[in-house]
């Protein structure tokens, strides 16, 4: 059996496809705890309310989600968590 290797925490990036309530939380603690620096965190939204809360805690804001993607190794898509753990979003 392969042993499993964890990413550095020197070089982990966490992008977000969709930057809603469940990602900002999510961001925050992550940044507020000190687990990663805002720095490392990206997002993308087009909503400039969605964009300036992300942009208060210093998250990098990029163009669009294919931005995300191409950008980080992990990506997380709160909306899908949603769904498979609840079986809806609402």
């Amino acid at each position: 059996m392969d042993s499993v290797v964890p990413i550095p925490l020197e070089t982990f990036k966490l992008g977000f496809i969709g930057a809603g309530k469940m990602a900002e939380s999510i961001a925050r603690g992550v940044v507020h705890s000190g687990v990663l620096p805002a720095s490392r965190i990206s997002t993308s939204h087009s909503n400039p309310t969605r964009r300036a809360v992300f942009e208060s805690l210093g998250v990098k804001l990029l163009h669009q989600n294919r931005d995300v993607i191409d950008y980080h190794r992990i990506v997380t898509i709160p909306f899908l968590v949603l769904l498979l753990v609840f079986g809806t979003v609402w």
